[in-house]
């Protein structure tokens, strides 16, 4: 069929697609994803959910009204339940607007540079879409932005802006409102980052909706749930339009979940915002002209031609805009790991002759190291840093496993990392197997020649009625001596003979003897008291030695 019968079948406007671009040539190989804007870690609650999710039967479909949701969104940002809409990501909720709001010969505003989608979603409800390129630099043209309100059905509005970062004023946003005829949709995405929360403004205005997403803040892009805030009779509009069951059970449970997590949301984006700043800074050490920094993300000034395909030749994908002139020396990095971080950094300052930023500072701690492994069972990112807070970020999909990792980070104070994506529908011994694997390569990482600490170390723990000891010796030889009284054949999912498999494959990788006994009645409390055993008992034998800089050994040599 030519395009010419296409136009005679459906709409004319839409024979020939915008879609929503993502960023091309991504390389099939290893490579540090910088261009998602998603955060680069699950919620740490995460794992201990997915037994309750995986009650929810898979044959019905899902509760349309979705009221528990909304209910839970309400509290969440202080609304009404009558006035949230929710939708299969942020962009449904933006789709259902355009929906509302335009036709055919209608007109629709957006302020360039800002997100695809809007002009995608004007376009495909037939409006014709008027741009308003910006002031000076990449800032908006808000005295021009307000005149135009007043000839368009809808006005498209980001703040903070992806990807300029720029965000608007209250008194911006209601100007706009009251000219607008229309609806005025203030997409508020990153608002869990960093802005100024506009929503109040909603009391005021009975044609503004806010858009917000569970896929930034949240870290939850693979639900795709999304929300509007309105006044009741513009949410039930909005929401009449919807798909039946356009979020699927799972999608509006675990949103629902995330709503009640609040104090965990909050210390990960402040963990993001914090190496935010860190990742600008270290971008204008290597040679780059930063121009904002908002969100999740860094935008900045391409310094050689052709970034893109420079920086993945170096291991590291960024966004690129070739489709936006405004943006086409620009590129924008979505904050990751410490370590991805520096490794991007290191390129960047290859590439615009710029400092590159200190070997060490992959993760917290004196120590580091990292692993990365990938096999047809398992998919695991690690980063260690021995000397470090205790920190763990832990998903393997295990939640008993997470919280003995997380227990060896905390009573090691050593700071951990570790994702794990693991063939759990075959069984549980490759991700628990591969875990202790990763785990124990990336402290003999960490320990590099193993010079200056004590070497060996001891600990007693006890948890109830279970009491474990633990020596610890780095010897530069892997063995496991166990004797673990395990009753129960299994502790949650985990099968009880990975608890002594783990603790064999992790001595052997990082080539250290280990001794554990532990005995006691309950198989849980006897695994937590190992755990903890052997985490003070290596927590004494990294520690700097002050009376020794060599290697602990008569031999010279480990």
């Amino acid at each position: 069929m030519s395009l010419d019968d296409l136009r005679t079948r459906i709409r004319p406007e839409l024979a020939r697609a915008s879609p929503y671009r993502w960023q091309e040539g991504i390389p099939d190989g290893p490579v540090d994803r910088f261009d998602m804007n998603t955060p680069a870690d699950a919620p740490a609650w995460y794992p201990e959910a997915i037994a309750r999710l995986a009650a929810i039967p898979p044959n019905d479909y899902p509760d349309a009204s979705y009221l528990p949701l909304k209910r839970a969104i309400a509290g969440y940002a202080g609304v009404d339940a009558s006035q949230v809409v929710v939708g299969a990501g942020c962009d449904e909720i933006l789709a259902l607007c355009a929906q509302l709001a335009l036709g055919r010969g209608d007109r629709a505003l957006v302020a360039k540079p800002t997100y695809q989608l809007y002009t995608v979603a004007s376009r495909n409800a037939g409006a014709e879409v008027v741009a308003l390129d910006p002031g000076d630099g990449l800032s908006l043209a808000r005295e021009q932005l307000v005149a135009e309100a007043a000839n368009v059905r809808l006005v498209w509005l980001c703040s903070p802006n992806n990807p300029t970062g720029e965000q608007l004023a209250a008194g911006d946003v209601e100007r706009i409102c009251r000219a607008c005829p229309g609806i005025v949709v203030l997409d508020q995405a990153y608002l869990e980052l960093g802005g100024e929360d506009l929503s109040g403004l909603i009391a005021g205005h009975e044609n503004l909706v806010v858009a917000r997403t569970f896929s930034k803040g949240f870290a939850l892009g693979a639900a795709r749930v999304g929300y509007g805030m309105a006044q009741p009779a513009l949410a039930e509009a909005l929401d009449a339009l919807r798909p039946p069951g356009s979020i699927s059970s799972w999608s509006a449970a675990v949103a629902e979940l995330a709503c009640h997590e609040t104090r965990e949301l909050q210390e990960r984006c402040a963990a993001i915002v914090e190496e935010r700043g860190w990742l600008a800074a270290g971008m204008r050490r290597a040679g780059v002209e930063v121009l904002a920094h908002a969100g999740n993300f860094v935008l900045a000034r391409s310094p050689v031609p052709d970034v893109f395909a420079r920086l993945v030749e170096r291991g590291c994908a960024v966004r690129t805009f070739a489709h936006e002139p405004l943006l086409a020396d620009c590129f924008r990095v979505t904050v990751s790991h410490r370590s991805a971080n520096a490794r991007l950094l290191g390129a960047l300052a290859e590439l615009a002759g710029g400092e590159a930023p200190e070997a060490d500072s992959g993760v917290r701690g004196e120590r580091t190291g990292e692993v990365r492994r990938a096999t047809r069972e398992t998919s695991i990112e690690l980063h260690l840093g021995l000397l470090g807070g205790g920190r763990a970020r832990v998903t393997t999909g295990l939640g008993f496993l997470d919280h003995m990792l997380t227990s060896l980070a905390f009573w090691s104070l050593t700071d951990l990392d570790l994702r794990c994506s693991g063939d759990l529908w075959v069984d549980e011994h490759h991700t628990v197997e591969d875990c202790a694997i990763a785990l124990g390569e990336a402290l003999d990482m960490a320990l590099g020649d193993r010079a200056g600490v004590r070497r060996f170390g001891s600990a007693r723990a006890p948890l109830d009625e279970a009491l474990a000891e633990a020596t610890v010796d780095l010897s530069g030889r892997g063995i496991a001596e166990l004797d673990l009284e395990l009753g129960a054949p299994a502790i949650g999912r985990m099968p009880s003979t990975l608890v002594p498999h783990f603790f064999d494959s992790f001595a052997r990788r990082a080539r250290l003897g280990l001794h554990v006994n532990a005995t006691g009645a309950d198989a849980h409390h006897v695994t937590e008291a190992a755990f903890k055993a052997v985490a003070l008992a290596l927590r004494q034998a990294v520690e700097p030695d002050p009376a020794r800089s060599g290697i602990a050994s008569t031999k010279g040599v480990l």
